[in-house]
């Protein structure tokens, strides 16, 4: 009997070992995967947060050479090849026509390994104030903390409405260039001049020049570049400057 029980006891002595190596070899990488998936997430979400916010720009996250694909047929889908290309011929076209950024809502957020899906829907008004709204599913594909691959599905009715809305009548600040001058808060503390050159020169109080950089006007759309590379965009609603979230007037 006991010959038999201690014989017995070796073999499950055996096969915990057998298991504990297995475990050994299996779980580094399962924890470094899960830990990948929860960081790409993290990621996403932190960024889109500060999007809705408005306290950055979620295209940031977009590497030079990403891959964007918008899923259809319509106007505005098929594939962008680069992050400019894809900025100059997708995104500008539509905030171009929007009196007021779009604003984003969180509906779901999922992951797994490089891949994380990001499911919203934004909203906004025209510029001729009617109402956009849109959902949006978009497989964003994470290497090195940067988007290098998208494939984004959305509402291409709503999409293609908004493309072919006519506003022959309207123009943008864009045509205009009145968005050339002195532009300041109600307090009168910030001062923040857009020059004709393309160059901009804001004071803060008493400090004169505190910030200066470029911008560039698309539509009813800026976006600045900071001469210490830091960047934002913001946008132009009724003759009103939305900047950093604060509201500047134009001054006479």
């Amino acid at each position: 009997m006991e010959t038999r029980s201690f014989q017995a006891h070796s073999i499950w002595v055996f096969v915990l070992t057998l298991l504990c190596i297995a475990a050994c070899h299996r779980h580094p990488k399962s924890i470094s995967m899960t830990n990948q998936t929860e960081k790409n997430k993290q990621i996403i979400k932190t960024k889109f947060e500060q999007w809705i916010s408005g306290e950055g720009n979620f295209f940031d996250l977009l590497a030079t050479d990403v891959e964007w694909t918008v899923a259809g047929k319509a106007p505005y889908c098929g594939a962008y090849n680069g992050k400019d290309n894809f900025m100059k011929q997708a995104v500008t076209p539509i905030t171009a026509k929007l009196n007021s950024p779009i604003q984003p809502e969180l509906v779901s957020l999922t992951a797994e390994n490089d891949i994380v899906w990001l499911n919203w829907k934004g909203t906004a008004t025209t510029i001729t104030n009617e109402s956009y709204e849109n959902h949006y599913a978009w497989m964003l594909t994470i290497k090195s903390d940067s988007i290098i691959r998208a494939t984004a599905f959305l509402d291409t009715y709503e999409l293609s409405k908004l493309k072919n809305m006519q506003y022959e009548n309207i123009k943008t600040i864009e045509e205009t260039k009145d968005y050339i001058g002195m532009w300041v808060t109600e307090d009168g503390y910030i001062r923040h001049e857009l020059l004709p050159n393309n160059r901009y020169d804001e004071a803060r109080g008493n400090r004169k020049s505190a910030y200066q950089g470029n911008y560039k006007i698309l539509g009813n759309h800026i976006d600045y570049k900071d001469d210490t590379g830091f960047t934002a965009d913001e946008e132009f609603k009724n003759g009103i400057l939305y900047h950093a979230g604060m509201i500047l007037y134009k001054e006479d």
